[in-house]
């Protein structure tokens, strides 16, 4: 399932039959970052694993209370297999 915003994404979350396993978001978004949509999300699937991405400078998500430590991160741009790397990791913990 692809959204083009968070109220979209949410919005196909609550109408979508069946688990959601995976939802890789924006850290920054403008009417609710990517955390927020995470545990909306959360709510109706407490399964669904989390990648956040951000094209802002690596160090700054981290220390401006966006992220929690923990919460799992890929830096924009990446690539098709740096993705599937970092979803392989995930999926391993």
């Amino acid at each position: 399932m692809e959204a083009s915003n968070e109220g979209d994404a949410f919005s196909i979350c609550d109408q979508h039959d069946g688990p959601i396993h995976f939802m890789v978001t924006d850290t920054v978004m403008p009417k609710m970052h990517g955390p927020e949509l995470a545990k909306r999300v959360s709510s109706l699937y407490p399964e669904t694993m989390v990648i956040y991405m951000s094209g802002y400078i690596e160090n700054v998500i981290p220390h401006h209370g966006i992220l929690e430590k923990g919460m799992e991160y890929i830096q924009k741009p990446f690539t098709v297999n740096e993705l599937v790397r970092k979803v392989r990791e995930v999926l391993g913990k």
